[in-house]
């Protein structure tokens, strides 16, 4: 039985319903941030597939740390067919996926596949890594995104995990 080029989850997200208000709420409630927002519409893509056809994605997301843990907060936009609305309708919310670099996307996706779990989305960013979001909700609860390992996203995590160890509560919000 084949196995994950990685096991280690970096990242837990939600989708939400207002990326702002969703952010404040965690960064009151738990102490975490500042929370780095950015806006993702197709011009970012370079290709992408939801469930083998050509593929839309349309959303904003948070990203802040809670220690190693990266935190993602999704605010879905529009009604086309993406991992997001697998799971959650417009106005829903909750739990969404755990994410895990990926060394090699082609043999994760094709692990996930033989046991059953199918690709939501594929894609590549322009310029930049590769990422899947796998079905495995009937098997884990959850999606699994799988996002290529790259050095200079790499070190833009940290320094995003960088700026949370050394944040002092105020500013929760960081446009990108």
């Amino acid at each position: 039985m084949t196995e994950p080029t990685r096991k280690t989850a970096i990242q837990n997200a939600w989708v939400v319903n207002d990326i702002e208000t969703a952010a404040r709420q965690w960064s009151e409630t738990l102490g975490i941030g500042p929370f780095f927002i950015g806006q993702y519409s197709n011009k970012v893509f370079e290709s992408l597939e939801y469930r083998g056809s050509e593929g839309t994605l349309d959303m904003t997301t948070a990203i802040a740390f809670s220690g190693d843990i990266q935190i993602e907060l999704i605010e879905p936009k529009g009604s086309a067919p993406s991992a997001y609305r697998d799971i959650y309708e417009s106005g829903e919310t909750g739990f969404h996926h755990l994410c895990f670099w990926s060394d090699d996307i082609d043999a994760d996706l094709a692990h996930y596949a033989s046991l059953g779990c199918e690709a939501a989305n594929v894609g590549k960013m322009r310029n930049g890594p590769r990422f899947a979001y796998v079905d495995a909700w009937e098997r884990s609860g959850c999606m699994i995104e799988l996002l290529e390992y790259v050095e200079p996203l790499a070190r833009l995590f940290d320094s995003w995990r960088e700026a949370n160890e050394s944040w002092d509560g105020n500013n929760p919000i960081v446009r990108l």
